[in-house]
């Protein structure tokens, strides 16, 4: 995008990688707010939108809620400068972060069962192997 041309809905979403329910779905929830109309109704959107929409693809891969986001947006309107805003993030981040880090460790034991148990059935398996008449446990 040069700066100058504004996009359509279509051409926002194949540009940044989203769908257009998601644009429209943003826009409703206040996350996009700078969005411009053409005549009859038609959206257009400037580099500003794509930058935000970016920002917003961006957050939500690292793992950040609509509603983190929406209080970044409110944060930023309140105090008009991305300080406050970035103290949260890191804030909301590091929180992310440590769920991420409990997550990996409740995965990590199941996968110790997982591979206990699996011992524990080739083991039973084994013994059936060797006594024919007897129960797998």
């Amino acid at each position: 995008m040069n700066g100058l041309d504004p996009l359509k809905i279509g051409e926002l979403a194949d540009l940044v990688g989203v769908s257009t329910p998601t644009i429209r779905y943003y826009e409703e929830m206040g996350l996009l707010h700078s969005v411009k109309r053409a005549e009859g109704g038609k959206r257009l959107y400037t580099d500003l939108d794509v930058q935000r929409l970016e920002f917003i693809k961006r957050l939500k891969h690292l793992g950040l809620t609509l509603s983190g986001m929406h209080e970044l947006q409110h944060l930023y309107k309140i105090h008009g400068t991305n300080k406050n805003v970035l103290l949260r993030l890191l804030e909301l981040l590091n929180n992310h972060e440590g769920k991420i880090d409990e997550r990996i460790q409740n995965l990590m034991r199941l996968k110790e069962e997982i591979l206990d148990y699996r011992k524990r059935i080739r083991q039973s398996l084994n013994r059936r192997e060797e006594n024919p008449g007897r129960r797998i446990s």
